[in-house]
């Protein structure tokens, strides 16, 4: 008798145990790695150079760099990187406008020659960075067009560890890739189709100035009409709904069926003819939260920046988007993302996560690797990525060639997944950035409440200005120099000839 009580004390406790501990995450089907949850956070408008160019190791700004104001007028002077100031806003112009913006007239317009170390937080205006300029900063290969593409010395700056310390940390702690390429020379829309779906076309049936060779090459104005735009070709979360494989769109602009440049999914026409894919699929960026918490996080996450904001977001960055897209401050998105890491960190999921921050495109700013040519679109300009993952290989530089088809081939390769038969065919999968026979690597937990430096904002907008105005009367004098200089002789030469 008090065997049969004992084991029945035994089993009672085990299923109380069982009912309040934590349940542990399920293993997801097809993984044949400690891999077992992807998170792909991607941010906006920063190339490699511009958050990593001056980190020891990884191949940065060369030094004694300069860049022509102009290539094709080499005397009118040089430019060298900078540091900027992270506090400083810079817009970008003449493309599209940050996540969750949809007037130019809501941007603030407030604060604010080699590289140089930017030393706010943001720019106070903004690059150019479409297909166009894009390609003439190319200079077929010869990366000296930055300047003259901008009409800004801004495109040279630069911020480091005193700007960004968290990222910094986690490429000190995990993995920097310093040879992950966009993968089309050019802004976000294209490079958010390639980041769903490894390609940006084939589009047909529609005529617009943002499609080339019927391929989406650039993004669409800002009030674009997007009915009667349906992508026929297939994206990742498509393929992983085939095989009943979960995956989630974390949205921080959570509208399910409305397309943007930067949320793809409702252009494809897989979506629109199963519009209930979009609203189980994609949700607000507070559900990866929950999910993390009520052990659902999916096999694959893609998070978009929008509206959303964590509750430690510092009072500092009230107003500024975490998206990082100029003018919004590189801190501010540093401390949002920060903040999601540490959510999977501190979850009994980081023993099977492997989270990629990356970005979406260059954003007009320098780097000085030339991308391959892989076919007419791209690769484009170095981004910055990071893997963190305690499979992740610790303090290391992956010099790998990697691009936005490699996060598709990651999760390909991982999950058995069929591949889409485009940029992901030949794209590396990125696997040299894991060691999964080493020692599992320990939580990086971040504060996730960094504030750069400060300063009066009329002061940085009218430095700013001041110095970039000079700069372009330089520019102006002395190209109209050069001009005299030819123009005067061939005059004297003309009037020597008429009285002879």
């Amino acid at each position: 008798m008090r065997t049969f009580y004992a084991i029945t004390s035994v089993f009672v406790i085990v299923l109380l145990c069982g009912f309040f501990l934590p349940l542990a995450p399920s293993r997801v089907r097809g993984s044949g790695t400690p891999i077992q949850h992807l998170i792909f956070i991607v941010q906006e408008n920063h190339s490699f150079d511009n958050y990593f160019g001056t980190y020891p190791g990884a191949n940065g700004l060369p030094l004694g760099l300069t860049v022509p104001f102009d290539p094709n007028q080499t005397r009118l002077g040089y430019v060298t990187p900078f540091h900027l100031d992270v506090a400083q806003p810079i817009l970008i112009w003449g493309d599209e406008l940050p996540p969750g913006v949809a007037d130019p007239d809501d941007l603030r317009q407030a604060s604010g020659t080699a590289p140089f170390h930017f030393d706010t937080e943001s720019l106070g205006r903004d690059l150019w960075h479409s297909w166009w300029v894009a390609h003439e900063a190319y200079d077929n290969g010869k990366m000296d067009g930055f300047v003259s593409a901008e009409r800004s010395v801004l495109t040279m700056g630069y911020y480091d560890r005193s700007d960004i310390p968290y990222y910094w940390d986690y490429a000190s702690q995990y993995v920097l890739d310093d040879n992950f390429f966009s993968s089309l020379m050019g802004p976000s829309f294209p490079n958010h189709l390639y980041i769903a779906s490894g390609t940006n076309g084939p589009v047909t049936n529609l005529d617009y100035p943002w499609i080339l060779n019927g391929a989406v090459i650039d993004n669409p104005g800002s009030n674009f009409n997007w009915s009667g735009v349906s992508l026929d070709w297939a994206t990742l979360a498509q393929e992983m709904s085939n095989v009943n494989m979960s995956w989630t769109w974390y949205d921080g602009n959570r509208r399910p069926l409305r397309p943007t440049i930067w949320d793809v999914l409702p252009l494809f026409t897989y979506f629109q003819d199963n519009p209930n894919q979009l609203t189980e699929h994609v949700k607000d960026t507070n559900y990866f939260l929950t999910d993390i918490q009520d052990h659902q996080l999916p096999a694959v996450s893609w998070i978009i920046p929008g509206a959303w904001l964590p509750p430690t977001y510092p009072a500092a960055c009230k107003g500024q988007s975490p998206s990082e897209h100029p003018p919004a401050r590189s801190d501010c998105g540093m401390d949002y993302v920060a903040y999601l890491v540490n959510q999977v960190m501190q979850s009994a999921y980081w023993s099977s996560s492997a989270i990629i921050i990356t970005w979406d495109d260059y954003g007009g700013f320098y780097d000085h690797v030339a991308p391959p040519q892989v076919d007419a679109y791209g690769e484009g300009f170095r981004v910055p990525t990071l893997v963190i993952s305690p499979w992740a290989k610790h303090g290391y530089i992956d010099h790998t060639l990697y691009e936005f088809g490699s996060l598709l081939r990651l999760a390909e390769d991982n999950f058995n997944l069929p591949t889409l038969g485009v940029r992901d065919v030949k794209a590396n999968d990125m696997m040299n950035s894991f060691d999964f026979s080493q020692a599992p690597q320990a939580a990086l937990i971040e504060p996730a409440n960094f504030v750069g430096p400060v300063a009066e904002i009329s002061t940085i907008t009218q430095t700013a200005t001041t110095s970039e105005f000079t700069q372009i009367q330089i520019y102006l004098v002395l190209t109209l120099l050069v001009a005299a200089g030819a123009i005067i002789p061939a005059y004297i030469v003309g009037r020597r000839v008429r009285v002879g």
